[in-house]
C-alpha cells in the first residue's frame, strides 16, 4: 500500500531582494524631464541616497531588460540586504520609470525539516490505518519512502499567506 502524508514547513526568511526596473517606456508619454537611461537612473539613486541608501550595492542585469521585450531603453537593478526595514524603505520610493518587486530568501532549519517530516509521517501513517480498517487488515512495516526536496537556497515572491508543505510517500506492507 502506498500513501502520501504532509505536514507545513515553517521556514525562515534569511535575505531580502528588490528588483528595479528602470524603463524609459513608462516616462516617454509622460510629462517628465527625465530624457533618457542616465538621467533615469541618476534620479533614482537621488531618491534612495536622500534615505541613506547605498547605491553601490545595486547589481545591474542590462540582459534581463532586453529579454522582456521592452520597446525602449531600461535596465534592471537587484539590491540584496538582510534587513527587512532597508528593503521596505527601498519599496516605498516611488518614482515615475521605476517599477519594484519584492522577493525573499527563505531556509527551512534542520529542526523545522525533522518536526515536519515526523508530522508527515504521522499522517501517512493515520491515512494507511485508516484504509486498513476499511478493507479489514492491518498495516505492517514501512518498505520505502520518498520525499519532495528543500530548496534552500531559491528567491520566490513574497506570499504571506501560502503554508508550503512537505509531502512523503510511504510504502507499508499490510498484514
Amino acid at each position: 500500500m502506498t500513501v502520501t502524508g504532509s505536514a507545513p514547513l515553517e521556514k525562515t526568511i534569511i535575505k531580502y531582494r528588490v528588483k528595479a526596473t528602470l524603463s524609459m517606456d513608462q516616462v516617454y508619454y509622460a510629462d517628465t524631464r527625465v530624457e533618457n537611461l542616465d538621467q533615469l537612473r541618476k534620479q533614482y539613486y537621488q531618491e534612495l541616497k536622500a534615505l541613506n541608501i547605498d547605491t553601490s550595492k545595486f547589481q545591474e542585469k542590462e540582459m534581463e531588460y532586453f529579454s522582456l521585450g521592452y520597446q525602449r531603453d531600461g535596465t534592471i537593478l537587484y539590491y540584496e540586504t538582510d534587513s527587512k526595514e532597508l528593503a521596505m524603505k527601498l519599496l516605498k520610493t516611488n518614482l515615475l520609470g521605476v517599477q519594484l518587486q519584492f522577493q525573499v530568501k527563505q531556509n527551512v532549519s534542520p529542526e523545522n525539516n525533522k518536526i515536519a517530516l515526523n508530522a508527515a509521517l504521522e499522517n501517512a501513517k493515520a491515512y494507511a490505518m485508516e484504509l486498513c480498517k476499511t478493507i479489514n487488515t492491518e498495516l505492517g512495516n514501512i518498505h520505502a519512502i520518498s520525499s519532495n526536496a528543500n530548496y534552500n537556497d531559491d528567491w520566490t515572491s513574497y506570499y504571506a499567506d501560502y503554508q508550503e508543505q512537505l509531502t512523503v510517500n510511504v510504502v507499508y506492507s499490510m498484514n
